[in-house]
């Protein structure tokens, strides 16, 4: 892990690797139960902002939020989490995706790719790690998710572009011209 930390100090991007770890922690923090009602949605300087589904929600995560910071400071395996703030607002609830079966070539597809790997094992985890993005590519395409029309991931939402290509700088170039 200490190679990782080194790479994303290196090309200034630990700031937001933590920023966007502390966010994707958060179902998982929660629960089920609690991550429909909630959606974190920005961590800076400290403070999770997380908005909730109605003020009274808020009232009630509020007595918990102590819990809530101990248990992301344990899974960050650092005390990144110094406050959380609770603020009603509205927000889609996540659609289901569908589980789907991949052909029988997807696997000989997969082996294919990484055949040149020469440990057993590496290659083994690639080629999982290939079939798991395809089976969650299949299932967003048929919950209605698209390709985006620059970088060809696969999204569900509006427009032709992913939300990573909408907030690119040169995304937006190129929509301008």
């Amino acid at each position: 892990m200490n190679w990782v930390k080194e790479v994303l100090r290196r090309y200034n991007l630990a700031e937001e690797f933590e920023r966007q770890r502390v966010i994707a922690l958060w179902p998982a923090v929660v629960g089920t139960q609690i991550a429909r009602l909630t959606e974190a949605v920005e961590f800076r300087s400290g403070r999770l902002t997380v908005k909730v589904s109605s003020p009274s929600v808020a009232q009630e995560l509020a007595l918990l939020r102590g819990n809530y910071i101990a248990r992301l400071n344990e899974r960050c395996g650092e005390q990144l989490v110094e406050e959380i703030k609770f603020v009603p607002g509205r927000f889609s609830a996540p659609r289901e995706v569908p589980p789907v079966k991949l052909p029988p070539q997807a696997r000989d597809e997969a082996r294919d790719l990484f055949k040149a790997i020469s440990d057993r094992k590496l290659r083994r985890s690639f080629e999982r790690l290939y079939l798991t993005l395809r089976r969650r590519e299949e299932s967003l395409l048929v919950a209605g998710g698209k390709r985006c029309s620059r970088c060809g991931a696969v999204f569900l939402g509006e427009g032709d572009l992913c939300p990573g290509c909408r907030f690119d700088p040169v995304a937006g170039d190129d929509r301008a011209g």
